[in-house]
């Protein structure tokens, strides 16, 4: 290991060094016999290992411990896997992760986990195509795309992917197309058919890391889409637009409740009447516009890069957030566990792949 400093700079006012590395956060490190300033300019080479360092500076283990702790450091050693390609068209995604990369954790590593990704993305709608475009521009290199709609003039207002020409086409098709132009090295499989339960979901989850849900019919989607990810151990992120807010959740099958647990509850809250009951004769619009689908799009997406890459822990598992569209507060809406809940006991052991990253630290 050789351990190298991130871009930073530092200065000094007496015993203190105020260090930036990142622009909106100023570190203070007390250093009142200069080792410390040193220990940071030779760390700015990247040349030396830990014994070197030592040699020089005596021992220096609990400094770098301290130093990458505070996200300071990476590793010079770190094999570089992508190509030359890969990492000149992903230079901002690197240098997004470059914030949250550690000694044992390098940037490219957290790329890699994208580019070995595969998300199924349930619609390709308002929802579904911003998340497409957000995730295509981070890297995920395999996708799976499931809509049964055409192209339609109104789609105009919010959903990006799609051009006038394309109107009276198959979603997913044109979809897919965008993709393969945007990013032609992306595998894309496509799947034109209605969700009537949780089996049409479940034959699609094999080797799939994450399921991004933006599909809000029928009435008892979102627990078929809950039940067939459970039980593949799947995790998904779903979105909606409620009246003037937007909201989004996540389930980590196994380790947060799950949507069946949450219905539940407010099943409880409501005397027993059902949801689907209340909804009964409720006219269904929809209110999304070009901005609140790019919001909620980007916020779905975002919480998927945390599944996939573990750059940072999911912020929405087992809750709802929700975003007011006219003050722009926030709110979060926790549920509990349902300990007799059928769908959780289903949920298997956790395999090991790129969204079981986000705990590595």
């Amino acid at each position: 290991m050789r351990p190298r400093l991130k871009n930073a700079v530092w200065h000094r006012d007496g015993e203190d060094l105020y260090v930036i590395s990142d622009p909106e956060e100023q570190i203070v490190l007390t250093d009142p016999d200069g080792q410390v300033e040193r220990l940071l300019s030779i760390l700015a080479e990247g040349t030396r290992d830990i014994e070197q360092l030592s040699g020089t500076l005596g021992d220096v283990g609990d400094a770098i411990a301290t130093l990458d702790g505070i996200g300071l450091l990476l590793d010079s050693d770190r094999p570089l896997r992508l190509t030359v390609s890969q990492r000149d068209r992903n230079r901002s995604n690197l240098a997004f992760f470059t914030t949250f990369a550690r000694l044992d954790r390098a940037p490219e590593e957290l790329q890699q986990r994208l580019l070995d990704a595969h998300v199924l993305f349930l619609g390709t709608g308002g929802l579904g195509s911003t998340a497409i475009q957000a995730l295509s521009g981070a890297g995920v290199a395999r996708m799976t795309l499931l809509d049964a709609d055409t192209v339609e003039s109104p789609n105009f207002a919010r959903q990006y992917l799609y051009r006038h020409s394309d109107i009276g086409q198959p979603k997913v098709e044109r979809a897919a197309a965008w993709i393969r132009a945007f990013s032609p090295e992306a595998a894309v499989t496509t799947v034109r058919r209605w969700i009537d339960g949780p089996s049409d979901i479940a034959d699609l989850l094999h080797e799939v890391d994450l399921v991004i849900a933006g599909v809000d019919r029928p009435d008892d989607i979102d627990l078929w889409v809950n039940e067939a990810c459970v039980a593949a151990g799947v995790p998904y992120v779903r979105g909606g637009m409620v009246a003037r807010r937007v909201s989004y959740r996540s389930v980590d099958p196994g380790r947060t409740p799950c949507f069946a647990c949450y219905r539940h509850a407010v099943d409880q809250e409501r005397q027993g009447i059902p949801t689907a009951k209340l909804r009964e004769g409720l006219e269904r619009v929809n209110r999304g516009t070009g901005p609140v689908a790019s919001l909620l799009g980007g916020l779905v997406a975002l919480e998927g890069l945390r599944y996939l890459t573990g750059f940072a822990p999911p912020i929405a598992g087992g809750r709802h957030r929700f975003v007011d569209l006219v003050t722009g507060e926030n709110e979060v809406l926790d549920w509990q566990r349902w300990p007799d809940c059928p769908v959780c006991r289903r949920a298997p052991q956790r395999r090991e792949s790129s969204h079981a990253a986000q705990h590595d630290g």
